[in-house]
């Protein structure tokens, strides 16, 4: 059988790319070359006839390049965002509902019926909030996402809740209560702006640039 790896290398001007991802460009077209030989092979053919009519490929192939080299690009893009900005922003969001569930189900024990929400469950969760922003955005940045990237996960829960609330209102399926500056204030307040600090104090320290954390281990 012939050496399609060495017959690509030679024929096909491949696009500009990494030595690296070149060399797995030029297996999986050898790879594809060698189903086609094979194919004409089981058809009957002689080997220069199936070497020719699998040559004849040649005009195909740096199209085929192309493609293979977008779609690995494409796929490296959304590991990196899956690594970067979801998996991370679903970590905290996970932590914060899961806190969140914990001190609901506590404030329901028959001994805390008489309490408040806000003491057992609105200000112990603000206070469990920074864990969450940090776990965010510390697995971003191991991820090695930007500073945006490492805020907008450690911020996720909140972000996502003001986005589901911004839609419920426009379509009408969440109709603020009377009187609406009053309650809509407030409720912005209790389920936006304070979980928002909270969530932003745990992710700050995980911010700074690596430039600037390098130079602090130096010094």
């Amino acid at each position: 059988m012939p050496d399609w790896s060495a017959v690509v290398r030679d024929r096909l001007l491949l696009l500009d790319l990494p030595a690296k991802e070149r060399q797995e460009v030029v297996t999986e077209l050898a790879a594809h070359l060698e189903d086609l030989y094979e194919e004409e092979m089981r058809k009957g053919l002689s080997e220069p006839e199936a070497r020719e009519n699998v040559t004849s490929e040649l005009v195909r192939w740096r199209k085929l390049a192309r493609d293979i080299h977008s779609a690995k690009l494409t796929e490296g893009i959304m590991n990196a965002r899956t690594r970067q900005l979801w998996l991370p922003g679903l970590v905290s969001l996970a932590t914060s509902m899961f806190f969140l569930m914990i001190l609901i189900q506590i404030s329901m024990q028959p001994r805390y019926l008489g309490r408040s929400p806000l003491q057992m469950v609105l200000l112990p969760w603000l206070a469990l909030l920074p864990l969450c922003g940090a776990g965010g955005a510390y697995l971003s940045r191991r991820g090695g996402g930007y500073r945006w990237t490492r805020l907008a996960a450690g911020l996720f829960p909140t972000i996502l809740l003001f986005v589901l609330c911004s839609i419920l209102v426009v379509t009408h399926l969440l109709v603020p209560a009377q009187p609406r500056l009053w309650y809509g204030s407030l409720a912005v307040a209790l389920g936006i702006v304070l979980p928002t600090a909270s969530l932003l104090l745990g992710s700050l320290p995980f911010l700074r640039s690596r430039g600037h954390e390098t130079r602090s281990v130096i010094s």
